[in-house]
């Protein structure tokens, strides 16, 4: 999905030069590379697929984004005792662009449910230097959700993409995968390296500067090896190189990092505690 489709040139070169984006009167700042695994840990639930929820309930399809995940923690936690902690995820992931304080008790204050339901998410209120904003799920849909990804490049689903497809590439994605050994701390030295740079260099780069260097340096590396392999003879390509360009992506449908709730549900932990909200009304 093109997070920037409505996205204005002013906002597009704030983001390019690491600059904050004001929504109403909150200043949402990129993600620096300092805070990069609590990122890893947060990102994935920013950037759920809803009509995976279909194998929990199509329920959750009719609802926004953040009060599914609500919702879906929610029930969870009265069905077996924990959450999943989809929406505590997220919560995290705005105070991390933010810059506030998480504390797991404080957070829950700030969250209200409708009125004799607790289980449909009302709102989520935020104070940041003094401002205090309500945020609400379509707010949390339109405008948060895509800025979000946009500004720490996280691609979001495209709901429209064909089921059957999106899940051979899933499997297709997470076999590659499984022959790797994923470890940050090596892929921040190889970027480093490429970069002629130190590790702690890159503390003070924005998660989407990291990510970009990171890819161009992947696409590179892929263009030179693919493009002499092509020339020596040793190989041919019936349609191209498949890394034809070293400065732009080919164009291609879907993603390969497209996260399922499957996936995400044997990774994440519960938020535990929903349970404090009730006697909260969202008055």
């Amino acid at each position: 999905m093109g997070n920037e489709t409505a996205m204005s040139w002013e906002m597009r070169a704030s983001i390019r030069k690491g600059e904050p984006l004001t929504w109403k009167k909150l200043k949402f700042y990129p993600i620096k590379m300092e805070h990069y695994e609590e990122f890893l840990d947060v990102r994935n639930a920013l950037a759920i697929r809803m009509t995976s929820l279909s194998n929990l309930s199509f329920e959750y399809l009719s609802m926004p984004f953040l009060t599914a995940m609500w919702a879906i923690d929610y029930d969870s936690l009265f069905a077996t005792g924990s959450s999943i902690g989809f929406f505590e995820r997220i919560i995290r992931f705005l105070y991390l662009s933010l810059r506030l304080k998480y504390k797991r008790e404080d957070a829950l204050k700030t969250i209200y449910t409708e009125t004799g339901n607790k289980r449909i998410l009302d709102k989520v209120v935020v104070t940041q230097d003094g401002n205090t904003v309500e945020i609400t799920p379509d707010d949390f849909d339109i405008d948060i959700r895509p800025m979000l990804a946009t500004q720490n490049g996280i691609e979001l689903p495209d709901e429209s993409d064909n089921p059957d497809l999106v899940r051979a590439e899933e499997d297709l994605a997470a076999k590659g995968a499984s022959e790797l050994k994923i470890d940050t701390d090596t892929m921040i030295a190889s970027v480093a390296y490429q970069s002629l740079l130190q590790e702690k260099d890159l503390n003070e780069w924005t998660v989407l500067q990291f990510e970009r260097r990171r890819q161009a340096i992947e696409r590179g590396k892929r263009f030179d090896m693919f493009g002499q392999a092509e020339l020596s003879g040793m190989v041919k390509f019936s349609k191209g190189n498949p890394f034809p360009s070293w400065c732009f992506d080919r164009n291609e449908n879907g993603s390969a990092a497209l996260i399922s709730f499957g996936e995400m549900r044997g990774k994440l932990s519960g938020l535990g505690d929903l349970d404090k909200i009730v006697g909260k009304d969202g008055n």
